[in-house]
């Protein structure tokens, strides 16, 4: 038995082609084919710079996960992929979409090792390691993560919100027409809510205060009885 101790060997990519290079080869374009591989991988960073960093064991686990987030419905972009264990360095480089896109501060590790150090590191800077060693899981556990995180924003965003609704203002009921502006309406779609936008007498405002206009006439009937 023969072995042979091939220079730079710690640097081949698991799951690349392997290409014997002959004499009569021309070694630029056996060079040329083999990055093949990796270049049909790479063209598929997001190149806007946002995105999921993805860490897997080989490239046909990396190509299997990028096939997985393109998918879904949105597809979620890609920043960076790497094969091989995740390190600190790929900890710091999610990190940065804490600033930008802070759902994409992410590494989805397929089939790689994420060390104690690793995970003390991430949880101390808000990097969130899903590791999994199947799609099926990854599916699973990753659309439940992206569905856990547009609740959260719907919660946010509640306050904030803006719900459309039509509204037909009756003409005896405009009891004055300054600020405050104070009037009776029929709501003919949607839900009237306080803080609402009101658009009324080309003027746009928020509605502070709302009641039934049965319990406003009886407190302007007692106003007036008072008085």
């Amino acid at each position: 038995m023969r072995c042979y101790f091939i220079q730079g060997l710690e640097h081949a990519i698991a799951g690349t082609s392997l290409y014997v290079v002959r004499r009569d080869d021309d070694l630029e374009e056996v060079k040329e084919s083999a990055m093949q591989d990796m270049k049909s991988v790479t063209s598929r960073i997001d190149r806007s710079g946002e995105g999921v960093c993805v860490q897997a064991s080989s490239l046909g686990s990396l190509e299997a996960l990028l096939d997985f987030l393109k998918s879904l419905e949105p597809s979620i972009p890609v920043s960076g992929i790497g094969i091989g264990p995740v390190h600190k360095k790929d900890v710091i480089k999610a990190s940065v979409m804490l600033e930008k896109k802070k759902e994409y501060a992410n590494i989805l590790a397929f089939g790689v090792e994420v060390t104690p150090e690793v995970r003390e590191l991430a949880d101390k800077l808000g990097v969130k390691i899903f590791k999994e060693d199947t799609i099926y899981c990854f599916s699973k556990e990753f659309k439940a993560y992206i569905q856990n995180l547009k609740e959260e924003r719907k919660r946010e965003a509640a306050g904030e919100a803006i719900f459309p609704c039509v509204l037909e203002i009756i003409p005896e009921c405009i009891f004055n027409k300054k600020a405050p502006i104070v009037l009776g309406v029929d709501v003919l779609e949607g839900i009237l809510k306080v803080k609402l936008y009101s658009k009324a007498f080309c003027f746009v405002s928020t509605i502070s205060s709302m009641h039934t206009l049965v319990s406003y006439w009886s407190r302007i009937s007692s106003f007036h009885e008072q008085s």
